[in-house]
């Protein structure tokens, strides 16, 4: 239900669609125009709710790429976050995303210069 209310609110952002109240299946076009970045940042779309979207999506034969390929381990993908930050193209649904897989993951450790850079975006406009 929360993810047919999250795509409900995506179509009117993204397609301009108005979806009716009750049971709904979102277009093609809706699909084709989700990303993984988006549905980070959308409201009440956690990871559980962005697995049940792009399951669906799936289903559908759209794929949502996932922001952070799965694969490969917690210190590369935190490497490559830093290496971002520092070439000023770190996204914040690539900061979620990785936070989100850490969870996952019940990773009880973050590198200190990613620490670094989460404070500098809480303290300024880092994007």
């Amino acid at each position: 239900m929360r993810a047919q209310n999250v795509l409900k609110e995506l179509a009117v952002e993204l397609t301009g669609e108005q979806p009716p109240k009750g049971t709904w299946s979102p277009s093609r076009e809706l699909l084709l125009a989700l990303t993984a970045e988006r549905l980070a940042t959308t409201r009440n779309c956690g990871p559980h709710t962005m697995r049940e979207i792009v399951d669906w999506a799936q289903g559908c034969g759209v794929t949502i790429k996932p922001v952070i390929p799965p694969g490969g381990s917690l210190s590369q993908m935190w490497g490559e976050l830093i290496t971002n930050a520092s070439e000023g193209a770190l996204t914040s649904a690539e900061i979620a995303s990785a936070l989100q897989r850490s969870i996952r993951r019940k990773s009880v450790r973050i590198p200190i210069a990613f620490q670094v850079i989460l404070v500098k975006i809480l303290l300024s406009n880092f994007e």
